[in-house]
């Protein structure tokens, strides 16, 4: 207590810098930052001396998650060759106790799809006392087959259950770090060699816990985190505007994943990286895609079948992996089959999906990517940034190679090129380890 029994006054701007950290470090909130947080000390790398072969960088995603680095001595830059693996983020558990990780795990969802986690990246760090986690939390809950609980300190953790009846409880850390871990497999198979150092990239509104999260899942599987590149900064970078760019040059990096988009205004200052417009959905992305071509068949299944595959989660898988082939498929061309061979009691399933049938499904959603867009093309003092002065127009992301997508920025920008890489899911791991390697 205060001298005479009073409460010490609690002034007016520490109640605006209290509201605003909670704002800052929400990461379930769609928001617009105008700072980069690899411009604060803590992001910055610890004496960061490895030479370059040394060095690899781990991208975490919701979908899929892949390791990139460099081959050589790094000393020089002659015998440096670039590398790149990418597996899915799935991790199963099977009944006789062992785990699988990947491609496998993947495959393994159709057998028990709630001991198999997927979509996991977004629950990093979270408690569940903090409503602005918790929303993510229930989102999360509400399209995963998997049980997500709380442990000490309100962690948010999943659950699975194994035919004797005993529960395994996982931090979504420690799920993160077998993906992490295969990831470093695969790495030191190449190389010949043992992997200690590596770079993680983090979406730029990860907070200091939902970042530390990621780089204890690169603890656990035996790497050194030794910096953290911001997802916008690595896209920016895989497409090569640090050098399209002039001093104060502007681009447009929009990135449509399997679980999660966002939307991000990156200038090029002093030949650093910053974020003046941020805007982000946890819950839009290919998967979502999926979802609305999985409903679509499963009432024609209903209607020409007189079959309910709603309850069915065998079934579902079944139908939900057709589906997503499909949409891939239907990136390059016109019309494909989704075929699914007894589906259930027996019934083989076999019906066409043209482009312009998925286009419509999830137009809306299309349309929610766009808003990402439109949003952050406005700063704080609701100023819109002029389209003119974008230089470069960034897509990146599983999802980033779908036409329709492709068409709708174009029509933003009056008919402007996006800049896409080949593999847009695979651009963010790559430009972190040029990043790195320029370093």
């Amino acid at each position: 207590m205060a001298a005479g029994g009073r409460r010490p006054a609690v002034t007016l701007p520490a109640v605006l810098i209290l509201v605003c950290v909670l704002v800052a470090t929400a990461p379930g909130l769609q928001m617009l930052l105008d700072e980069d947080p690899s411009m604060y000390p803590d992001s910055r790398p610890r004496e960061f001396w490895y030479r370059r072969g040394e060095v690899v960088v781990i991208d975490l995603g919701n979908t899929n998650s892949c390791v990139a680095g460099y081959t050589g001595s790094g000393k020089t830059t002659d015998d440096d060759t670039m590398f790149q693996f990418c597996i899915p983020s799935w991790v199963a558990f099977t009944d006789n106790g062992t785990s699988l990780v990947g491609e496998a795990a993947k495959n393994h969802a159709a057998a028990n799809p709630e001991a198999t986690i997927f979509g996991f990246k977004r629950l990093l760090g979270l408690r569940r006392n903090r409503w602005y986690d918790e929303d993510i939390v229930q989102g999360a809950i509400q399209r995963v087959p998997y049980k997500i609980g709380t442990r000490d300190y309100d962690t948010a953790i999943v659950q699975v259950t194994a035919s004797d009846g005993s529960v395994k409880q996982l931090e979504f850390s420690e799920v993160a770090s077998m993906v992490v871990a295969e990831l470093k497999n695969k790495a030191e198979e190449y190389l010949g060699r043992t992997v200690e150092y590596a770079v993680m990239t983090i979406p730029q509104h990860f907070a200091v816990a939902h970042s530390g999260a990621a780089e204890y899942a690169g603890k656990m599987a035996g790497l050194d985190v030794v910096w953290t590149v911001t997802e916008p900064t690595a896209a920016a970078v895989a497409h090569g505007l640090h050098t399209k760019l002039r001093e104060r040059g502007t681009a447009l990096v929009l990135r449509v994943g399997g679980g999660s988009s966002d939307a991000s205004l990156v200038v090029l200052l002093d030949g650093r990286f910053q974020v003046f417009g941020y805007r982000m959905d946890n819950f839009l992305g290919g998967d979502d895609f999926d979802d609305r071509v999985v409903d679509y068949f499963a009432k024609r299944i209903k209607l020409k079948h007189g079959v309910d595959i709603s309850q069915d989660r065998i079934g579902l898988g079944k139908l939900r992996a057709a589906c997503e082939n499909a949409k891939k498929a239907l990136s390059s061309q016109d019309h494909v089959q989704v075929i699914v061979e007894s589906l259930v009691d027996g019934v083989d399933f076999s019906e066409p999906l043209s482009r312009s049938e998925f286009e419509e499904l999830n137009d809306d959603l299309f349309r929610k990517v766009m808003n990402l867009v439109e949003t952050a093309m406005v700063n704080r003092g609701g100023i819109k940034w002029s389209k003119s002065k974008i230089g470069e127009i960034v897509m990146v992301g599983g999802s980033a190679v779908i036409p329709r997508i492709q068409n709708l920025i174009r029509d933003y920008f009056d008919g402007r090129e996006p800049n896409i890489r080949r593999k847009p899911d695979e651009a963010m791991a790559l430009g972190a380890a040029l990043y790195v390697h320029s370093l």
